[in-house]
C-alpha cells in the first residue's frame, strides 16, 4: 500500500471522493494539473473540472462499471481553473469497507494532451491532403458512400463533381511546383467557401478535386454551386509579384437520376468532365441524360 507521504509525492494526479462524489483529499500534483489549490476543491466534486465536451452516453459508461464494482479507465478532456482545456486519462476505482460497500472513489491521472495531438495530428494525415488541408481520396469515398446511403434513405438527391485545373501542366512549367503549389492551395480555399459545412470537397489527385453535394433538390440547385464554384476559381492567382491566369472545368452526375452507386455517378461525372474540357474549360458540364 502506498504511504500518505508517497501519495504525496506521487506525479500521477489523485483524488480521493466519498460514496457521494464529494472530494475529501487531492494531492498536490492534482492541484499543479488542475490549477486548483486542495482548499478549492475539498467539499465540491470533480464536475469542478468537468469540460462539458462528453455526453451522457460517456458517463452512463462510467457509472455501469462502477456500480459493478469495476473501474473505469478512460481519457477525459477536462478544464484547468484558468479554462483551458486538457486530456487527461483516468483510472477510477470503487474502495469497498469491512462490510464490502463502496465508502469511497479513487481516482489517479495523467496529462495526455500532447498524446492526444499527435495522435489526431497522424490521423489527420491519414484523412486529409497535406498540402491543402482538403479531405483526401480515401476519406472522400467514405463520404460519397455515406451520402449515397442517405440520399437513399431521405429519397433526395444528391451530386457528384469532379473538378480539374486547366493547362495546370503549363502552370507548373512557367512557375515551377511552388507556383503550382500556390495555384492547388488557391483552388482549394476558393472551392471551400462556395460550399455549405455538409459538403464536401477533396483533392484525390495531382490536380483533381473531387465535391459530394448531399441535399441538392433539384439540377438547378446543384448548377448554381457549381457556377459559384467556376466563377470563384476563374480569378487569377497572385504568386509573388505575378499573377498566375486560372480557371477549372467541372463535370457532374446527380443521383439517383444519373446513377444509384457511386462507380456509376463518378463514371458519368468523370465523363461530363472531359467534355467540360474539350469544349473548351472555364464551364461545367452534367452527364448526358
Amino acid at each position: 500500500m502506498l504511504s500518505a507521504a508517497m501519495v504525496e509525492q506521487w506525479p500521477d494526479a489523485v483524488l480521493l471522493t466519498d460514496a457521494k462524489g464529494v472530494i475529501e483529499y487531492v494531492n498536490p500534483a492534482f492541484e499543479r494539473l488542475t490549477g486548483y489549490r486542495a482548499r478549492e476543491v475539498l467539499g465540491h466534486t470533480p464536475a469542478i473540472v468537468k469540460s462539458g465536451r462528453h455526453d451522457a452516453r460517456f458517463y452512463r459508461q462510467l457509472w455501469s462499471r462502477l456500480r459493478r464494482g469495476q473501474a473505469f479507465r478512460g481519457v477525459f478532456l477536462n478544464r484547468r481553473k484558468n479554462g483551458e482545456l486538457f486530456h487527461e486519462e483516468e483510472i477510477i476505482r470503487p474502495l469497498r469497507g469491512a462490510r464490502g460497500r463502496v465508502t469511497h472513489f479513487l481516482c489517479t491521472g495523467r496529462d495526455v494532451s500532447a498524446l492526444m495531438r499527435e495522435l489526431e495530428r497522424l490521423e489527420r494525415l491519414a484523412t486529409h491532403d497535406a498540402l491543402t488541408g482538403l479531405t483526401n481520396r480515401a476519406l472522400y469515398a467514405d463520404r460519397l458512400v455515406q451520402a449515397l446511403s442517405q440520399a437513399e434513405r431521405r429519397r433526395e438527391a444528391m451530386a457528384v463533381a469532379f473538378i480539374d485545373l486547366d493547362d495546370f501542366k503549363r502552370v507548373n512549367t512557367r512557375y515551377g511546383h511552388p507556383g503550382g503549389d500556390a495555384v492547388l492551395k488557391a483552388v482549394a480555399r476558393r472551392t471551400r467557401r462556395c460550399l455549405r459545412a455538409i459538403d464536401t470537397v477533396a483533392r484525390i489527385g495531382g490536380d483533381e478535386f473531387a465535391l459530394v453535394l448531399p441535399a441538392v433538390r433539384t439540377r438547378g440547385a446543384a448548377a448554381r454551386v457549381l457556377e459559384k464554384v467556376r466563377a470563384a476559381n476563374a480569378a487569377a492567382v497572385r504568386y509573388g509579384r505575378v499573377r498566375i491566369p486560372m480557371s477549372v472545368s467541372i463535370g457532374a452526375s446527380l443521383y439517383p437520376r444519373d446513377g444509384r452507386s457511386a462507380a456509376a455517378l463518378r463514371k458519368r461525372a468523370d465523363a461530363a468532365l472531359y467534355r467540360a474540357k474539350r469544349a473548351g474549360g472555364n464551364r461545367y458540364r452534367f452527364a448526358r441524360g
